[in-house]
């Protein structure tokens, strides 16, 4: 059998790829009510919440991944309660993000459509995806990243000259506590990326430098998405982002280039079901790594079948309405990604080091003479 590992470059290529999708969507709406035309410096003050949130996973995920360090440290029985946790809210982020996929491809086309069609286009790829070997999810991965920014890109590279340095300046600092709020709205944001943990068994490269790695990736991510939104937000302004759905969206309808092509949205639309597919595809193949914890392995390749078939259903049922799938994505959401990326993960890696220290006592007093 080949190998089926995967690099830390990939690995990171899969979190801000999969990001990009509820990135373009919420920031930086979300964040203006509290931090207005500082928004885009909301994202820079999340980045530090961000690089510990990711520190701590990898620190628990170590090379075994994150699910067996859950399983050792609790024991099988509540280490596979926190693990069906994770599966629960992972589905339910599956749900979520094939329904909003769904409904941007819906909304870009000139047609008539259905949704259920564009919804079962998608789940049908990320099935086709999510059944097929880590690595080759992984490269795809990259090339999505690739896109994806190179899409970004254009779009914010042809918008920059239009943007009015007023509309970021001057920043108020007396409203320090809506800053703060809207730093851990932006850390939320980018905490759809917690499942990516669970594949660290998967990754081949783990050795020194690897704090480096995750710092530069980290803070590079962080920074881009900043100068993204500062771009946005030089365009539109405050005032006008604050009242649109999804801004960079708004923003691609007005970006063309004379005598070369006038309307780009539909394109930059249909691109960023890369960003879907690949934070879909991180979700069923964390989803399907947590499942091997707990399942006997003959069940293991059943699991993608029932991630996608459960996350189509949840588009359905769950959020019938386009309504109740923004109130997720923008208030539920980001605050339960705090809570299961950082204040959970450093719950457990406070009790493993509690349990290390007095493991180690105790051996101590073992080894000492009568």
């Amino acid at each position: 059998m080949r190998d089926d590992k995967i690099s830390r470059t990939q690995l990171m290529a899969l979190l801000w790829a999969g990001v990009m999708a509820p990135a373009a969507e919420l920031l930086p709406a979300v964040l203006l009510p509290g931090a207005g035309r500082g928004a885009w410096l909301a994202v820079i003050l999340a980045a530090p919440l961000v690089l510990a949130a990711g520190w701590l996973l990898g620190s628990l995920a170590g090379r075994d991944g994150l699910a067996k360090t859950v399983t050792g440290l609790l024991g099988r029985w509540l280490g596979g309660a926190v693990l069906l946790l994770y599966i629960v809210w992972g589905l339910l982020l599956l749900s979520l993000r094939l329904r909003l996929c769904a409904q941007r491809l819906l909304a870009s086309g000139e047609r008539d459509g259905a949704l259920w069609f564009f919804l079962l286009a998608v789940a049908a790829v990320l099935l086709w995806m999510g059944r097929g070997r880590l690595s080759a999810f992984a490269r795809a991965g990259q090339i999505f990243l690739t896109a994806l920014l190179i899409t970004a890109g254009v779009v914010l590279g042809l918008s920059l000259f239009q943007a009015r340095p007023e509309r970021l300046f001057p920043l108020w600092w007396d409203r320090a506590g809506p800053a703060i709020q809207a730093a851990l709205s932006a850390a939320g944001v980018m905490g759809w990326g917690l499942f990516l943990p669970f594949l660290m068994g998967d990754v081949r490269d783990q050795g020194v430098n690897k704090n480096w790695h995750w710092l530069f990736w980290g803070l590079g991510g962080a920074l881009l998405l900043a100068a993204a939104q500062a771009v946005i937000l030089g365009n539109l302004g405050a005032a006008l982002a604050a009242r649109l759905d999804n801004p960079f969206f708004a923003l691609a309808k007005s970006v063309g280039v004379e005598g070369a092509f006038q309307r780009v949205e539909g394109v930059v639309t249909a691109l960023w079901t890369f960003a879907d597919l690949s934070m879909g595809g991180v979700l069923v193949f964390a989803i399907r790594a947590v499942s091997a914890e707990l399942l006997p392995k003959k069940a293991l390749s059943w699991v993608p079948w029932g991630a996608v078939l459960a996350g189509t259903a949840g588009a359905l049922a769950l959020f019938p309405a386009l309504g109740t799938a923004e109130l997720w994505n923008r208030q539920i959401v980001p605050a339960v990604n705090l809570i299961l990326g950082f204040l959970l993960p450093a719950l457990l890696l406070a009790g493993e080091r509690l349990f290390r220290r007095k493991e180690k006592n105790s051996i101590s007093c073992r080894e000492e003479p009568a």
